[in-house]
Order: structure tokens, then C-alpha cells, then sequence
């Protein structure tokens, strides 16, 4: 086992307020089928009101030119930061990692209409022939550099 592992990313200039970016993803995030459907095929909230600690989903993506399914759960929500967690705990990728999650860690104002977004990836690898999950990570940027244009 190689130990939890962490990967970040950072947006320093996002074309859209932090109250509607931060929105989206607490309250809307089930529109990611609709935004992306060359990624999401379908998300369906499982368990919870979908936007509340506790929430989970059931995802069908693709990513890769793979197919998947992912089972999520809401772990965290603070308004005040703007920061959500995810944890995920069942789907084909649990047969990868032993833990896996996504953490929105900050949306930050930066003038009119502008913010920066901060997300983090944390995994543990099942075994070390496991690949780093760099796809996620670049889905995320895509994401949140393309979905303002989109909110807006």
C-alpha cells in the first residue's frame, strides 16, 4: 500500500461569482449530465435531499474512453468557506483505490463577478501498479474553467 496521497488544483481566475460557482456544485450538481454528456450519462440522488451532509449519488461516467459507475456521499458542506467534500465508496473504481474522494476547498471572490477555486483529489492506491488518477483531475479543470460560460 502506498498511503493516502493527495493531488491539487487551483483556478486562479474563473469567469463567474463564487456564490453562483459554489452554488452549482451544493444545490445543482446533478446538471453535470446535462452540462457534460460526453462524461456523465447519469447521476441519480440515492440517499438525502442531494445538497446536505449525508447526500449520496450513483453516477454512470465515462472518462478515458471507460465506462463506470461511482457511488458517492456528501461528507462536508461549509457555506462560509465555500467548501464541499465527497467521498467515494463504491463503483468500479473501488477496485483501484482503497479510498478515493474530491473536496471543493475554497471558492474565493476576486473582484466583480471573478473567483479562484481550489480542489483536492485524495486517493490510496489498492496496490502500486494502481496509475495516479490524473483524469480526474483534469475533468475537474476542464469543469471549472468551461461550466461558468455555461451558468451564465
Amino acid at each position: 500500500m502506498s498511503g493516502i496521497q493527495m493531488l491539487e488544483l487551483e483556478v486562479a481566475e474563473v469567469k463567474c461569482s463564487a456564490s453562483n460557482f459554489y452554488g452549482f456544485f451544493k444545490n445543482s450538481i446533478n446538471n453535470l449530465v446535462e452540462y457534460y454528456p460526453e462524461n456523465y450519462q447519469s447521476v441519480e440522488v440515492t440517499e438525502g435531499d442531494g445538497a446536505s451532509v449525508g447526500s449520496a449519488r450513483l453516477w454512470k461516467y465515462e472518462l478515458d474512453g471507460k465506462y463506470s459507475t461511482l457511488k458517492e456521499r456528501t461528507v462536508a458542506v461549509d457555506d462560509e468557506s465555500k467548501s464541499i467534500a465527497w467521498k467515494f465508496y463504491g463503483g468500479e473504481m473501488m477496485d483501484y483505490y482503497s479510498s478515493f474522494g474530491f473536496t471543493l476547498v475554497s471558492v474565493t471572490p476576486k473582484g466583480e463577478g471573478n473567483c479562484s477555486v481550489k480542489w483536492s483529489v485524495e486517493f490510496e492506491k489498492a496496490n502500486e501498479n494502481v496509475p495516479t488518477p490524473n483524469a480526474y483531475v483534469n475533468l475537474l479543470d476542464k469543469i471549472t474553467r468551461e461550466l461558468p460560460a455555461k451558468l451564465n
